[in-house]
């Protein structure tokens, strides 16, 4: 059986030392994932996203002006936002 996102998300912020709030375990995961670097420790976001508009808009709207690192766990890619639309970054 192929391994859930959450269980993927989760794996990779306790390697990383990156908190997971409370809110994260309500819904199910989906692919995108975005991780706060301005939080001491850095934080992920509790909601996901299924497509990359979606996490774009967050990025422009909700998460202007701060550290942000958004996650494929689909690819397992970083994605690079440029304030429009996403480049692929690098491996994780």
């Amino acid at each position: 059986m192929a391994e859930r996102y959450k269980d993927k998300i989760e794996a990779f912020c306790k390697e990383s030392g990156i908190a997971i709030p409370s809110g994260f375990y309500r819904h199910s995961a989906s692919r995108y994932a975005a991780i706060d670097f301005e939080s001491s420790p850095p934080k992920l976001i509790a909601r996901t996203w299924f497509n990359q508009e979606d996490a774009a808009y967050y990025l422009a709207n909700l998460g202007q002006g701060r550290s942000m690192r958004i996650l494929d766990f689909q690819d397992r890619r970083e994605l690079l936002f440029n304030g429009v639309r996403f480049a692929h970054g690098d491996e994780f």
